[in-house]
């Protein structure tokens, strides 16, 4: 496990592994109750450390935010590229025909149980100046392995960022409804990519209907 250094640098293994699970406390605190619930005591508690060793660690709580979705953000962005891993593996006819399954899991968490929650704290980072700051640096990889899948596909005059937004509005939506992000998810971009790739001649004109399976 790596995670970004700050102020304290602790110099032995037990001091290092005590750090690291303090900050791996504080994103899972920041994924589920978003970053308001992120404090030194919870922290401490859910690290089953002692609630001084967290300060002694941080300067700051606005340090361990940044550190914690530092953290968050470099997990989304390892699941994004290994799915592009995936993607680059597979022949290309391949992957244009699994193309919605493979942004689907780029972008959003496999369990479809956390997605109503992925999502709430990610808009809940509004809250924290050093989680937006952390979300937006961390950024480039993601949209860098989204970009791999959209070259291995293809497709023309698409972004990462048109790609994420798609998939996060649809998923937003679909929580704000009660209903399945995923799926929405899905459809929304079947709806979308299929009828693109027609056009640029690079599916058969029978596939894309429905939502991809």
């Amino acid at each position: 496990m790596v995670v970004k250094k700050t102020a304290q640098e602790p110099k032995s293994i037990k001091a290092q592994i005590t750090r690291a699970s303090l900050v791996v406390a504080a994103a899972a605190i920041m994924q589920e109750e978003g970053p308001s619930a992120v404090t030194y005591r919870s922290v401490a508690k859910r690290a089953n450390t002692a609630a001084s060793s967290t300060g002694y660690y941080f300067d700051s709580i606005s340090d361990l935010l940044y550190e914690a979705g530092d953290y968050n953000m470099r997990s989304w962005a390892r699941r994004a590229e290994s799915v592009a891993d995936e993607a680059e593996e597979m022949d290309v006819a391949s992957c244009r025909e699994h193309v919605v399954d493979l942004f689907l899991s780029a972008c959003m968490p496999a369990d479809t149980g956390t997605a109503a929650p992925h999502y709430m704290q990610l808009l809940a980072a509004s809250e924290s100046g050093a989680v937006t700051k952390a979300y937006r640096a961390g950024r480039i990889r993601l949209d860098a392995a989204i970009g791999r899948i959209i070259e291995r596909v293809g497709l023309k005059d698409v972004t990462p960022r048109f790609v994420i937004a798609l998939v996060d509005g649809a998923a937003v939506s679909a929580v704000s409804e009660g209903e399945s992000a995923h799926q929405r998810a899905r459809d929304l971009l079947a709806e979308w990519v299929y009828p693109v790739m027609r056009r640029d001649g690079l599916l058969a004109e029978e596939r894309g209907s429905g939502n991809g399976n």
